[in-house]
């Protein structure tokens, strides 16, 4: 065997040596194991790849940070999962699809797709069963869609490059429908919350948005409009999830190689 294949292998029985047993599973936290067990493997995969990354180029290369070497070595971050068919969904007419394929050279596409396939399976981690397996929709880096019993919740999930760290409003706007409060999703960063009718005052979306290195995230599952059904979490649901699950990882490389351009038009709120 090869010495930098020795190196490899040690790197990788170093590693898994040093992760921490699972816990028990005890009443009460069965409902958070899928998450949890996500966290675990996305933790796994970062760090064997990580390690592997430093075994190849040298410590000296990857000096600037690990998050650098996880992402680099991983791609987004994400362990690779059974593909996903995209779903298409017929756009609306003279519309332009902000993040489409269309035109896009064939390595810039492929990149894209592959994040979609990656940020499918961390959303499908992050948001509960009600929302349904998630597949990404064909026209847009953005665009999701979870399916659930004959029912369709459209997800945006944007992170674009920010505006400087300017703060963005959260204010409840009784005319729109539009609840907002701000929630701190982890030490470094404080979320906003928003609940807001959506298609009718009867059905309602539910979303958080969050800066996150020098971008700005925004997370939104909107309602099934034809079926009359609003998006079935809560927003505290979808703070615990974005929180617990290995989304942010995703989120970690969209600011590092970003997938969408800035935001032009204000968004309201």
């Amino acid at each position: 065997m090869s010495e930098d294949a020795l190196l490899v292998r040690e790197a990788m029985e170093r590693t898994a040596e040093e992760l921490a047993p699972l816990p028990d599973l005890v009443p009460g936290a069965v409902s958070l194991g899928r998450r949890r067990r996500a966290a675990v493997r996305l933790g796994l995969t970062a760090g064997v790849f990580g390690t592997l990354t430093v075994a190849a180029l040298g410590a000296s290369a990857l000096s600037g940070g690990g998050s650098g070497a996880s992402t680099a070595a991983t791609g987004t971050g994400v362990a690779a999962e059974p593909y996903r068919t995209p779903v298409h969904v017929v756009p609306t007419p003279g519309q332009t699809e902000d993040g489409g394929f269309a035109g896009l050279p064939a390595k810039e596409r492929r990149r894209l797709e592959d994040f979609q396939q990656r940020a499918a399976v961390a959303l499908d981690d992050a948001l509960p069963d009600s929302v349904g397996t998630i597949r990404p929709v064909d026209s847009s880096v953005a665009l999701y869609q979870g399916e659930k019993d004959g029912s369709r919740f459209l997800v945006t999930f944007e992170v674009r490059p920010g505006d400087g760290g300017r703060s963005e409003d959260c204010r409840d706007v009784p005319a729109k429908g539009m609840t907002c409060e701000k929630a701190r999703l982890t030490d470094a960063v404080e979320a906003r919350l928003r609940r807001a009718a959506t298609g009718s005052m009867d059905t309602t979306s539910a979303a958080i948005s969050f800066g996150f290195g020098n971008s700005e995230v925004l997370i939104n599952v909107s309602p099934d409009e034809e079926e009359g059904i609003s998006a079935p979490l809560t927003t505290q649901r979808l703070l615990e999830g974005v929180r617990e699950s290995g989304l942010l990882e995703v989120v970690r490389y969209a600011d590092e190689h970003p997938v969408l351009g800035k935001q032009v038009s204000v968004r309201g709120g």
